[in-house]
C-alpha cells in the first residue's frame, strides 16, 4: 500500500475503509462512505514517477502545481536571489521530493495557522518550514508553507544528504518556494503547470 499511497493518508483511508464495511455488511452500501475512500484514495495517492537528472546543476520541480511566483527578492542570507513558488492544489499529486541532490544545513519550522493561501497574509500567518541548504556549492532555501487543507506539515524524517528526488514530505494544498542564486538560469514561466520532475531551469 505505501508503494502508491502516501503514509500520510493511510490511516485516514484504513478507517474509512472499516466503516465502509462495517455499515455495508450490518446495514446497506453506503455511497457516502464510498464515494469518501475515492476521494481519499485520489488525494493521498503517489504516481509512478522518477526524478532522473545527470545534470548536477539542474533544478527541478519538487511537487505537482503551478508556478504562481518568479520574483527577484533580497533574502538576508543569501542576498539577491530569484525565488520561484508553486502551488500545489488539493488535485495535485501532494508528495514533494528533493529538486536536486542537496545537502541540509538547517531546518526551522515555525507554528502558526492553516489560512487560505490565496489570502495575502497566508504566508507570514499559516504554518511554514524554511530549509536551508547548499547544491554544488551553492546555496539555496526550501520554504514550504502549509494550505488550508492541511492540518499539520508533514515533513519526512529528513537526513542531512539528500539525492535528486528523495522524499521530503507531503502536502495537500500548499506552497513551495525555492530561493535561488540571482544568476539562476530559469526555464519556466509564470502560470506553467508542473509536474514533479519538470526541469525548473539551471544553477549558474
Amino acid at each position: 500500500m505505501g508503494k502508491y499511497i502516501a503514509k500520510e493518508g493511510q490511516w485516514s483511508i484504513a478507517i474509512v475503509f472499516i466503516l465502509f464495511i462495517i455499515c455495508w455488511i450490518f446495514y446497506s452500501f453506503s455511497v457516502l462512505l464510498f464515494l469518501l475512500l475515492l476521494v481519499l484514495l485520489f488525494i493521498f495517492r503517489i504516481p509512478n514517477r522518477v526524478m532522473v537528472c545527470n545534470d548536477s546543476k539542474a533544478i527541478l520541480s519538487p511537487i505537482d502545481g503551478r508556478i504562481t511566483k518568479i520574483e527577484n527578492i533580497f533574502d538576508k542570507r543569501l542576498g539577491e536571489s530569484v525565488e520561484i513558488s508553486i502551488k500545489n492544489a488539493f488535485y495535485d499529486a501532494g508528495t514533494f521530493c528533493a529538486p536536486f541532490k542537496i545537502g541540509i544545513n538547517d531546518i526551522v519550522l515555525k507554528h502558526g495557522l492553516f489560512l487560505c493561501s490565496e489570502l495575502k497574509s497566508a504566508r507570514i500567518m499559516n504554518e511554514r518550514v524554511s530549509i536551508l541548504a547548499s547544491s554544488s556549492g551553492t546555496d539555496i532555501i526550501l520554504r514550504v508553507y502549509a494550505g488550508s487543507f492541511d492540518r499539520k506539515l508533514k515533513l519526512d524524517n529528513l537526513s542531512y544528504n539528500l539525492e535528486v528526488g528523495d522524499k521530503m514530505g507531503f502536502l495537500i494544498n500548499g506552497t513551495i518556494s525555492i530561493v535561488l542564486p540571482k544568476d539562476t538560469r530559469i526555464h519556466v514561466g509564470l502560470g506553467d503547470e508542473l509536474k514533479s520532475g519538470s526541469l525548473l531551469g539551471y544553477l549558474a
